[in-house]
């Protein structure tokens, strides 16, 4: 029976059923080629939010825009998962389970950084993905942002902006992260309007003043009433409370991280954005094709990754002269010409 293959079953079978059910059968028998075996599984991605973060922080809802995006151009198998607030054992316990179900898992913030450290030490066979931290290590790949870039240019329409030359920054955690929005955002003012004054707070010393959104809007509260009228809020969800603070008030607010230009037009100046939509999908993709790509990755200004916000929801507060100094700044940013700094002189005066 050596030359006995499948076409050979395949045919048997047939003769087999004309058998039973007679001749008039033969029209409901479909012969199909037999599997190839090339049929694979889809792959298994998990994204570990750093908490509950989805509905309330533009920065969340842009990672869940680019999985769920990918899922649907690449077939991936998608599991999202929320990390625990103030509680990095269980976040660590869930991520780990992620990585015991999972080919790739995504995971963004600072307050990942030293949790994914220790899990992908311990599953080197499973690749991972980490956003705004540096983390060199063999089966994962680090995102970063030249967060201090897009800060530098929406710094510089805040410094074109202002009438009352006072302007503020409230930022979400006092920590390094952080602070390369900051030093960006002086930066930018100062290249325009080097008197102006510059009011800098932050919510917590820690990830929790993320999820403030009342102790931000105090704060907003407290720089309006004196003076300010521009205020640049880095603080996740927290942000919520800076926009509802210059709607009463009727002052400039500058959104982060995706395009908020809508939330409030005539209100929100400009946003500081950040493609994490594009990039979680480059990633995915990446990972499905074969080419994982282990090791720290950094998109700036000169990447397109990193940018300011004009559209028909704010383009009527820019003026052409605003639009044409900051585009100039931004080649300038692409040549080299100007280095944007990325950390703070600590302590501040």
């Amino acid at each position: 029976m050596k030359g006995f293959n499948a076409t050979s079953r395949c045919l048997l079978l047939i003769f087999g059923l004309l058998l039973i059910s007679g001749c008039d059968a033969i029209q409901d028998v479909i012969i199909s080629e037999p599997p190839s075996g090339t049929d694979t599984e889809p792959l298994h991605v998990t994204m570990v939010y750093p908490s509950d973060c989805v509905d309330s922080a533009a920065y969340c809802l842009a990672f869940h825009t680019g999985v769920r995006t990918a899922e649907e151009a690449l077939g991936i198998a998608l599991t999202e998962v929320n990390g625990m607030e103030n509680d990095p054992v269980a976040t660590e316990r869930l991520l780990r389970d992620a990585a015991q179900n999972s080919d790739l898992v995504l995971t963004a913030g600072y307050q990942m950084g030293d949790i994914l450290a220790r899990v992908a030490l311990e599953f080197p066979e499973v690749k991972f993905a980490i956003f705004d931290v540096v983390l060199d290590m063999p089966n994962v790949t680090s995102i970063n942002y030249k967060s201090n870039e897009g800060s530098f240019l929406v710094g510089a329409i805040a410094g074109l902006k202002t009438e009352s030359n006072q302007i503020g920054y409230i930022g979400g955690a006092d920590v390094p992260l952080l602070h390369g929005f900051e030093a960006g955002y002086l930066a930018g003012i100062h290249a325009v309007n080097p008197a102006a004054e510059v009011v800098i707070d932050y919510i917590s010393t820690d990830a929790t003043g993320f999820n403030q959104p009342e102790k931000a809007k105090a704060l907003a509260l407290a720089q309006y009433a004196n003076g300010i009228d521009v205020i640049y809020a880095a603080a996740g969800g927290a942000g919520q409370g800076v926009l509802e603070a210059a709607q009463e008030q009727q002052k400039f607010i500058i959104w982060v991280d995706d395009n908020g230009n809508h939330l409030a037009p005539g209100i929100v100046l400009t946003s500081m954005t950040k493609e994490i939509s594009t990039s979680v999908q480059r990633i995915i993709r990446e990972t499905v094709e074969g080419n994982f790509m282990a090791g720290i990755r950094l998109f700036g200004v000169a990447d397109g990754d990193v940018t300011y916000a004009v559209d028909e929801h704010n383009q009527a507060l820019l003026s052409g002269d605003i639009i044409e100094t900051v585009e100039s700044l931004k080649t300038k940013i692409i040549t080299g010409d100007i280095t944007v700094p990325d950390t703070v002189l600590l302590p501040r005066e």
